[in-house]
């Protein structure tokens, strides 16, 4: 069947489901993805119009401020579907899109000190939308198994390409991308190395930071992807190798410096797998790196590429980390740049409980 009712849409589809390979160094190549989340959202949507939980003309709901609400607003267009988004801030372009693609959205402006912060406090609204919309689809990108499944045959095409890699390295915002590319990869070399980035506000990986910069705590729900304050079910600890919390202006250095570099224009989540990635191909010259750039840069331009949005943290962006600290626990995780040895265990295994939403009023 197909799904698609312009006849544009296919060329589309394809143009957006892979990434291209881009060499940054002689062991270091990046997937660079335009709107990575489209293909989960794709594989979510074909799977529940394929099997008839979703019908033409149907309605999607979802909880999503970024990549994943774009990629859904891109994807309803196309399949003449109706979409309702909760969200939480976002730049004035970001809205522009996914408004003039047909999304209803719905903002949530702050978490309210709610326990699991602004994602939170996105999904209890998502909640009551649902109960009044009984025949909506919810596409549940966090707990979605179909998340990181989607991501094989990219990791397939990477192999094709690529057949050396000795270690992935990707930012965690659902845990769908790395782990479901990484498991793929592994199925190829079991020594892969997975190396996990994340924001050093977020609890995925346990982190409890008393003290982080002010850049950190002021724009991570404004910039980023990343500082999840709920778990994420996507996320496949046993596979994880080490984790990194780097610092957003360390993320912002990186994507000015690979913009001078190379011209490209990635966002702050690249700029973190690409500040890890260099650092682990820097280590080991022999071996080959794999990294991962979630987006295009573009829906930055109000923010970490307006410079008048800059000169608010020039205390911040003058400081340097030239590598990370190793820690011994997710709980010493601080405000700079931060690494810890996961070891492919369980969470309980590290730390002592299961995964669990951010204390109310967290704010470090």
């Amino acid at each position: 069947m197909d799904l698609l009712t312009k006849p544009f849409g296919t060329n589309v589809v394809e143009e957006l489901s892979f990434p291209k390979l881009v060499q940054v160094a002689h062991n270091l190549v990046a997937a660079k993805f335009d709107l990575m989340k489209f293909t989960p959202a794709k594989h979510i949507l074909h799977t529940a119009l394929t099997s008839g939980q979703l019908r033409a003309g149907g309605h999607v709901v979802e909880s999503s401020s970024g990549t994943f609400a774009l990629a859904l607003s891109i994807l309803c267009s196309l399949y003449n579907l109706r979409l309702t988004l909760v969200t939480g801030p976002m730049s004035q372009i970001v809205r522009w899109r996914l408004e003039n693609l047909g999304a209803v959205l719905h903002i949530v402006h702050a978490s309210n000190n709610c326990e699991g912060g602004i994602q939170q406090a996105r999904l209890e609204v998502l909640s009551g939308l649902r109960s009044s919309m009984p025949e909506s689809f919810w596409p549940q990108q966090y707990t979605n198994p179909l998340n990181s499944l989607s991501y094989r045959p990219i990791a397939e095409r990477v192999l094709l390409t690529q057949p050396k890699i000795d270690s992935i390295v990707g930012t965690v915002g659902s845990g769908g991308s790395l782990f479901g590319i990484a498991s793929i990869l592994q199925r190829e070399n079991p020594d892969l190395e997975v190396i996990a980035v994340d924001h050093n506000r977020s609890v995925i990986f346990g982190a409890q930071a008393t003290r982080i910069s002010t850049m950190c705590r002021e724009t991570f729900e404004q910039i980023l992807a990343m500082g999840a304050g709920i778990p994420m079910g996507n996320v496949n600890f046993e596979l994880c190798d080490e984790v990194h919390w780097v610092p957003v202006p360390k993320m912002v250095q990186k994507v000015h410096d690979f913009h001078q570099r190379t011209g490209m224009l990635v966002g702050p989540s690249s700029g973190a797998a690409l500040a890890v990635a260099e650092w682990r191909a820097g280590q080991e010259p022999s071996q080959h790196v794999l990294t991962i750039f979630p987006d295009h840069g573009v829906r930055y331009v109000e923010t970490m590429f307006d410079p008048r949005w800059l000169n608010n943290w020039n205390e911040d962006l003058a400081r340097d980390w030239g590598g990370p600290r190793d820690i011994s626990s997710p709980e010493e995780v601080s405000e700079g740049w931060c690494r810890f040895k996961w070891g492919r265990r369980r969470y309980r295994d590290v730390a002592g409980n299961d995964p669990a939403p951010r204390p109310a009023g967290y704010e470090p």
